[in-house]
């Protein structure tokens, strides 16, 4: 409870309750500043979804190869399943880039 006195006019001030919901948040003690360097988390995004395409196009190129030499050790359903999962990755992969791309000269442009 917090009240404040106003001796210009002897009153009473306002009374306000304050309900804390982490014992954090009125500490004196100074926080370690979060790194927010959001070029860097945006980087390490694309690095990482550019990472998993990749390994979608092995494992489809992996299974491909197996399928030419030793047919019995794998399904041709797997085969084409990982054949098309690694072309919807790289199309979306190429979409967002051609995006990328568009967006980057728009703003060059608006100079």
């Amino acid at each position: 409870i917090i009240m404040r006195i106003f001796p210009e006019s002897g009153t009473l001030g306002h009374i306000v309750n304050l309900k804390t919901t982490n014992p954090l948040h009125f500490s004196e003690e100074r926080k370690k500043p979060i790194n927010d360097d959001i070029s860097t988390s945006f980087a390490e995004a694309l690095t990482k979804a550019v990472s998993k395409v990749n390994k979608l196009q092995q494992n489809a190129d992996d299974l491909a190869q197996k399928m030419i030499y030793n047919p019995e050790s794998v399904d041709i359903h797997n085969v084409m399943i990982a054949a098309q999962k690694a072309e919807i990755a790289l199309t979306f992969t190429k979409s967002v880039r051609d995006e990328a791309v568009k967006a980057y000269r728009e703003l060059i442009n608006l100079r």
